[in-house]
């Protein structure tokens, strides 16, 4: 039975056509235990509300839709249990599964009815994985090239700037909003040639994401010395070109989706 056939036609994202999560409560308690049992590593943004799981609810989501796209879901003879690989390890080193079982609801008709329950994350080594009789999955993979994770700081960036100011203005800083378009790109244009000094001098400044299955950089442009404007460039031919700006918790999922942030300004 093909991969494909297990989703449903209904518009969410993949991990949700493939198999049902129950509640939103029980679902974010399950990516909090994830949490607790991977390496460790701050996966929450600090909200007035308390734990924001967008940081692991976006790294699973989109892990997933990579490992389904390369087919590296593993499920066993009788089609009882599936099990993906989340790219995560314990600090043992053991690897970190999501594990679903069929689900007790399905209604017997593949496409309408989620075929799959999502059961619980489980470690390579414990019980609930060890008795199955299934396959270790494989990690997804998003390039080909470690070379595509280099940034060439001797290529050009260009900036087009009426594109970000008209389509993501709600993403610029207050102090650049509350200027004429025209002043805050002279301003701009000011703080990216601090920027390109600066990386011609550190080439590590710019940090690697994945978008649409290319790689792109996630560039820090320090506006009025300290607002930042996050920029997303992506190589096209002799030049970086970019088009769009994140703010920064976007680009902090974009780039944990590939590895983990090193960098020194790209936190949370």
């Amino acid at each position: 039975m093909e991969i494909q056939q297990y989703l449903v036609e209904k518009d969410l994202n993949v991990f949700k056509r493939f198999a049902s999560t129950g509640s939103k409560a029980s679902f974010d308690n399950k990516l909090k235990y994830l949490t607790k049992i991977a390496e460790q590593e701050k996966w929450f943004f600090e909200n007035d509300s308390g734990e924001d799981f967008s940081v692991i609810f976006y790294y699973i989501i989109h892990t997933f839709d990579q490992v389904f796209k390369q087919n590296k879901i593993t499920i066993n003879d009788d089609k009882t249990k599936a099990v993906f690989n989340t790219g995560l390890l314990t600090d043992l080193g053991y690897e970190i599964y999501g594990l679903f079982e069929k689900n007790t609801h399905f209604d017997g008709e593949l496409g309408k009815s989620n075929y799959w329950h999502f059961k619980s994350f489980v470690t390579e080594n414990e019980r609930a994985f060890t008795e199955i009789d299934i396959n270790k999955p494989k990690m997804a993979t998003f390039f080909t090239d470690y070379n595509e994770l280099y940034f060439n700081p001797d290529k050009e960036i260009e900036i087009n700037f009426d594109h970000i100011y008209d389509d993501n203005f709600d993403r610029l800083p207050e102090e650049l909003q509350s200027l004429e378009k025209t002043v805050a790109k002279q301003v701009f244009d000011g703080a990216l040639k601090h920027t390109i000094l600066r990386i011609k001098r550190n080439n590590r400044i710019p940090v690697p994401q994945i978008y649409n299955d290319s790689v792109m950089f996630l560039i820090p442009v320090k506006v009025l010395g300290t607002k930042t404007v996050v920029i997303a460039v992506e190589e096209q031919g002799k030049v970086y070109r970019a088009n769009t700006i994140l703010t920064m918790s976007m680009a902090y999922n974009c780039a944990r989706l590939l590895t983990r942030p090193e960098s020194n300004w790209l936190l949370i």
